[in-house]
């Protein structure tokens, strides 16, 4: 989980078969420890479903409203 994420109540953990480079399980364990190694999952599971969940929306807006104009992005840019 995130660092920046506020706690959720303890949900029940569920197991999934996975296939992984070896090298890729090594240098996870060498940093976390093998009781570390579902918590990194986890985390990246949900950073990868939140990335997922943006680009829904913004397809949906995108279908509903057109593209970014450049005009509209200059905008934005001048404003940040």
């Amino acid at each position: 989980m995130s660092s920046h994420a506020v706690p959720q109540p303890t949900e029940r953990a569920g197991k999934r078969s996975v296939s992984l480079a070896q090298s890729l399980i090594k240098e996870v364990e060498e940093r976390t420890g093998k009781n570390g190694f579902s918590s990194v999952v986890a985390e990246a599971l949900e950073e990868w479903l939140a990335a997922q969940k943006l680009r829904e929306i913004v397809a949906a807006d995108r279908k509903a409203f057109g593209p970014v104009s450049a005009e509209a992005r200059r905008q934005a840019e001048q404003e940040w």
